[in-house]
């Protein structure tokens, strides 16, 4: 089910780097312009945090080609904020792993 609002997302400098040359390599897509806006916004106040709207960090996620780590990382962190988005909207908590001595035990 998908869920309108905002994507927040915390870059290192490295990796706003590398989104920001990936971005010139990306194919055309509707908000583009405004991610690059965004990119570069984020590096110069130095800051790395950038606010995507829902429908923008979707674009842009499957349309960015990860070609190199720096924008694989920054790919992958992308990805997990539009997922946790998803279960803050639904209100849903992830099943934490039982410890290995559970496991043990039960064994």
């Amino acid at each position: 089910m998908r869920h309108e609002g905002e994507i927040r997302i915390a870059w290192s400098r490295a990796e706003l780097t590398a989104l920001r040359e990936a971005v010139e390599l990306t194919p055309n897509f509707e908000g583009r312009i405004e991610v690059r806006d965004m990119l570069r916004g984020a590096m110069r106040a130095r800051n790395g945090k950038v606010v995507f709207e829902r429908e923008t960090a979707e674009r842009f996620a499957r349309r960015l080609v990860a070609i190199d780590l720096p924008t694989a990382l920054a790919k992958v962190k992308l990805l997990t904020a539009i997922q946790d988005a998803d279960r803050l909207a639904t209100g849903g908590v992830t099943p934490t792993p039982a410890p290995a001595s559970e496991h043990a035990a039960a064994a």
